[in-house]
């Protein structure tokens, strides 16, 4: 027998189990608010309610279907809205932190606002919090924002919580925990145990995982651990080694080694060009350093000069056009 009330409407008692999402973590609803569910016509309200436990990336609630203020967007039936049926708006909850967390929880990204909110409360309760939800759901998405929480939010205060959650390491959360490491743990301590759970990636995947992995750490480490480690060009090598704010003769270095590294410097370089990128490079607003500007153009001309595929070609003549905000 079901007992409990309905997690949409939170009012009614529960009355149907619906799996359509995820068989392992149902939907716990009454039969009007499963209704609504299917036709995707829930009241604001309601999905906010739901994104909180279920989070707001499963099919019936993503974002083809509502808004992040949990409007409706291809309504199956009329919807009447009133004002008890809105979602709460983040000046609703900032002051308290539990509801805030749940508001975290029903973003798409955790942005300046709320990660800013978060702030405010004391450091303490919320890591508290954030793990009693961490260990309170097996639903992914839910699990990975509270490791966001700790990497955006708390710091160095969660440093105990993240070495424990290397100890008993899920490869699920990859991810999510190099995040908070990188801001949690010295940095050597914290990319020793990435560098390790990247072994075993393939040589195909383990770019795009470096990178969303280790960017966050900008460290000249990870500049040592790419040489060492690359044997393919990929554009997500480039990416990570720009966020690393690498020097000028490092850059010379890697072209003198010849492909890949030669081709993952030129697009190091092209990549602090503002607009060249992606949002993940542009906002450390990433440079070469300790550059000696007179001799750039001879010596990238001069690498054009022995690899002269047009790609190469482009990308020189991009470095070069643009050296003023590339390099210090």
């Amino acid at each position: 027998m079901m007992t409990g009330l309905c997690e949409a409407c939170q009012r009614n008692e529960i009355n149907m189990i619906e799996a359509c999402d995820d068989p392992n973590q149902p939907y716990k609803l009454c039969n009007q608010c499963h209704d609504r569910l299917l036709k995707y016509s829930l009241r604001p309200i309601e999905w906010y309610n739901l994104a909180v436990v279920h989070s707001p990336n499963k099919f019936s609630l993503h974002d083809d279907f509502y808004g992040e203020d949990g409007d409706a967007c291809q309504p199956e039936e009329d919807i009447v809205v009133t004002k008890k049926d809105k979602a709460p708006a983040l000046g609703d909850v900032r002051n308290d932190l539990e509801s805030l967390l749940d508001f975290s929880i029903t973003r798409w990204f955790l942005e300046g606002d709320v990660i800013n909110a978060l702030k405010k409360h004391d450091t303490h309760k919320t890591l508290s919090s954030v793990k009693a939800r961490f260990y309170g759901t097996e639903n992914y998405e839910v699990k990975s924002r509270m490791l966001e929480v700790a990497a955006d939010v708390l710091g160095i205060s969660a440093s105990g919580w993240v070495r424990k959650l290397w100890e008993d390491y899920d490869e699920e959360f990859l991810y999510p925990i190099s995040w908070a490491t990188a801001s949690s743990l010295p940095a050597e301590e914290g990319l020793n145990n990435i560098f390790g759970k990247l072994k075993p990636v393939s040589e195909k995947e383990l770019p795009l995982a470096a990178f969303t992995c280790l960017y966050r750490f900008r460290s000249i480490i990870i500049l040592d651990w790419i040489e060492s480690t690359c044997t393919i060009f990929n554009d997500h090598w480039g990416r990570l080694a720009t966020v690393c704010f690498p020097t000028w003769e490092r850059m010379k270095s890697w072209l003198n080694k010849g492909r890949p590294l030669s081709l993952i410097a030129l697009d190091t370089m092209a990549n602090c060009v503002k607009g060249y990128g992606d949002m993940y490079v542009e906002q450390f607003s990433p440079r070469i350093l300790g550059t000696d500007k007179d001799e750039v153009d001879q010596i990238l001309n001069d690498y054009s000069q022995k690899d002269g595929v047009p790609r190469v070609k482009m990308k020189v003549a991009r470095i070069v056009e643009n050296k003023q905000e590339i390099f210090e």
